[in-house]
């Protein structure tokens, strides 16, 4: 074997890969950030739209829909029911505002979507399926045909960046869609996978507590501000 001709061949191979890594943009998708994705609006009815994909026992769903809730609430009105995350998962019974309609006073869209119950042992409405990411996509196909293409190729395609080559949609055990926030307007269409703040900042405490202190936690106000800054 002429180790000489083969050198010059690896070194050419390992620069290619180099280059094309690092002029290639979201090589990773940063995780719990928001990122533009497109300088489109991708809302079919060309309004402002805000979408909430999550799930039921989700402490990040659980943290951002307080931002949501503030960022929306002069823009409609938003009905919910109060839950909280999975105890037995990572940041357990994390406050969450579970939300069930919105009566919008503006053009601004709210759409949301929860695939998966409390535990993630079962769909929504309690169906056991064999491969929630599936099931999860074609959920939302069926629910938000235009953000299909959007969430299959960032959340089950491209890897997450911390995610050691996978993508972030098979992080989670089982595999699964993770909560996203999607929003789509005049400024172009961003993503956020997981939590706009940590969920640790209001873990353990009731909902009733932190609706009656919404104003005061700093972290549900910044996030509350990320989402406001892309809806005009």
């Amino acid at each position: 074997m002429n180790f000489r001709k083969i050198i010059p061949i690896v070194i050419t191979l390992v620069l290619a890969i180099i280059l094309i890594l690092g002029t290639s943009p979201l090589f990773e998708i940063p995780m719990n950030s928001i990122i533009k994705v497109s300088s489109q609006n991708l809302n079919p009815n060309g309004g402002t739209c805000v979408i909430l994909i999550s799930w039921y026992g989700c402490p990040f769903g659980a943290a951002d829909s307080w931002s949501i809730y503030l960022a929306l609430s002069s823009f409609g009105k938003l009905n919910f029911t109060y839950g909280h995350s999975d105890p037995l998962d990572a940041y357990p019974n994390t406050p969450a505002l579970i939300f069930t309609g919105f009566s919008p006073n503006s053009s601004i869209e709210f759409k949301f979507v929860y695939l998966y119950n409390e535990f993630l042992n079962s769909t929504a409405n309690g169906t056991k399926v064999s491969n929630y990411v599936t099931y999860g996509l074609n959920k939302i196909k069926e629910e938000f045909p235009w953000t299909y293409s959007i969430i299959k190729e960032y959340v089950t395609e491209k890897w997450a960046s911390g995610g050691f080559f996978q993508p972030a949609a098979y992080l989670g055990n089982p595999p699964h869609i993770p909560t996203t926030i999607l929003i789509t307007g005049k400024q172009g269409t961003y993503i956020l996978i997981g939590y706009i703040y940590n969920p640790s900042v209001i873990s353990g405490l009731s909902p009733q507590f932190v609706m009656s202190h919404i104003n005061s936690i700093p972290q549900i106000e910044r996030g509350s501000k990320t989402i406001e800054a892309l809806l005009s």
